[in-house]
């Protein structure tokens, strides 16, 4: 719009030049001081444009002067454009129609001229009386048949080129009579039916043709009252509907609808009174159930809508501080707690590679202690055996032998020895240290994993504690739990 306007501007500031040949001839027409093609806006009580629709207001009357302005300047232009083809310079006026075109391609007269100005500049020979007498045949046909716009749009042509024309002036005001009194037929039609949106529509054009008559200005009263009572009980049924369907917010918007159909209602502002507080009462109790989630960002969003629907701003505005400083607590709290199990996860995986080395340490030893025993057992029987007297034939030197009626224990007295020698008796085993400590690291090496769920590595390490300890209970409870867990799954 602003492009056209400055074109427009531009453009009649172009054609003065030219326009001077002819201004002493034609008086300029008077259309209202100069002041007036601008808007007063400081008459205008806006007052502070905080509302959407008081901003809509304030940009359609912004644009409704640009718009006037932009007629009133292009219709210069025409005139202009029009005074150059009553001249014979047809060539200069179909430009400055086009040009007028180029901005507001429904301005029908500038199409009118545009139109002729180029015929006339091509058929230079035929006259402009031909072009009349042909457009005239065309209005007569089209009436004949009962096309009245369009016969009435020729006689319109004519008028442009000939504005002084009485024949296409008698016939404009009898077609006008015609589609008028077809309007007013088509709106009494629609007002029989009920329609009476329709009916002031026909009406209002008809009343464009007849602009005195005071008939239609009733009619058209009167049905506007019925249609806004028609549209007041639709409104207010459905307003209605949705309110009792919970729906408070639509039912609202509905009403707003109402308000602006019949403003002084206290019905419905009572209603609107009504659901402003249901409304904020509904974002006031959804704020605090997701406050209680922990859904904050929720909880505020809210509290800030229930403010718009009239609950108390600073109570609101206290709970939406509450709810902005348990965030950043939650917030400290996640990250302090991720912190800390990152923490504890290193810990735990430093703890279980040092048992896993520690135990597999202890394995060695222990399996080296084993091998070191199992060969000095097999030098000790395979060897020579010195016999001391009075001692029982096959016992060794150091040992002490008890004999029973029923079992002969023979323990051997070196050291680090706690197996009984082969064919020397059978008892109990003494488990030694280091195998002691080996079994109960595996033993914690099991229960690491069995925290973790790992059953089946849990059962290995307590297998191979049992192994290096038979003694050791906790690592048999804990083998005979997981193999009951690993049965039941």
């Amino acid at each position: 719009m602003n492009k056209h306007l400055c074109a427009v501007i531009l453009l009649s500031m172009a054609v003065q030049g030219f326009a001077t040949t002819f201004v002493r001839e034609i008086p300029t027409r008077q259309h209202g001081k100069e002041e007036g093609m601008l808007l007063d806006l400081g008459k205008i009580s806006l007052g502070t444009l905080n509302d959407v629709e008081e901003k809509k207001q304030y940009l359609s009357t912004v644009q409704l002067e640009k718009q006037r302005i932009q007629n009133y300047t292009l219709r210069m232009v025409y005139e202009n454009a029009y005074q150059l083809y009553k001249q014979g310079d047809y060539q200069r006026a179909q430009e400055l129609a086009q040009t007028i075109l180029s901005i507001d391609p429904n301005f029908k007269q500038a199409q009118t001229l545009a139109t002729q100005a180029n015929h006339m500049g091509t058929y230079g020979t035929i006259s402009e009386s031909q072009v009349i007498d042909s457009k005239f045949k065309e209005a007569a046909a089209l009436y004949d048949s009962g096309r009245l716009v369009e016969a009435n749009d020729k006689l319109n042509e004519i008028l442009t080129i000939q504005p002084g024309n009485s024949k296409a002036q008698a016939w404009k005001r009898q077609i006008d009579a015609d589609i008028a009194k077809e309007y007013t037929r088509r709106g009494n039609v629609a007002e029989k039916s009920g329609d009476y949106q329709t009916a002031v529509d026909a009406w209002y054009n008809a009343l464009l043709m007849r602009k005195d008559d005071t008939s239609l200005v009733a009619k058209i009263s009167e049905a506007e009252t019925k249609l806004r009572q028609q549209q007041l009980q639709e409104n207010m049924k459905q307003a209605l509907e949705l309110y009792n369907k919970g729906q408070y917010v639509e039912a609202y918007a509905v009403f707003e609808r109402i308000k602006k159909i019949q403003p002084g209602d206290t019905r419905v502002q009572k209603y609107m009174s009504q659901l402003k507080n249901e409304i904020a009462g509904g974002y006031y109790t959804a704020g605090c159930q997701a406050f209680s989630s922990y859904r904050y960002d929720k909880a505020i969003a809210y509290w800030n809508n229930a403010k718009k629907w009239g609950a108390d701003t600073a109570s609101m505005d206290n709970m939406i501080k509450q709810a902005r400083n348990a965030k950043e607590r939650y917030l400290r709290e996640q990250e302090l707690r991720a912190k800390q199990l990152e923490i504890d996860a290193q810990q735990a995986e430093l703890a279980a590679k040092q048992a896993a080395e520690k135990a597999k340490e202890l394995a060695e030893q222990a399996a080296k202690k084993l091998e070191e025993q199992e060969q000095l057992e097999t030098t000790i029987v395979d060897g020579p055996i010195s016999v001391i007297p009075g001692a029982l034939p096959g016992a060794l030197p150091g040992t002490t032998t008890t004999t029973t009626t029923t079992t002969t224990t023979t323990t051997t007295g070196l050291p680090g020895v706690s197996e009984v020698v082969p064919g020397l008796g059978t008892g109990m085993t003494r488990v030694s240290a280091e195998a002691s400590a080996a079994s109960r690291a595996k033993y914690i090496e099991g229960l690491d994993a069995y925290n973790q769920d790992d059953f089946e590595r849990a059962r290995q390490a307590w297998i191979v504690a049992k192994q290096l300890d038979p003694g050791n209970g906790d690592a048999e409870l804990g083998l005979r739990k997981v193999e009951e867990l690993m049965m039941i799954k």
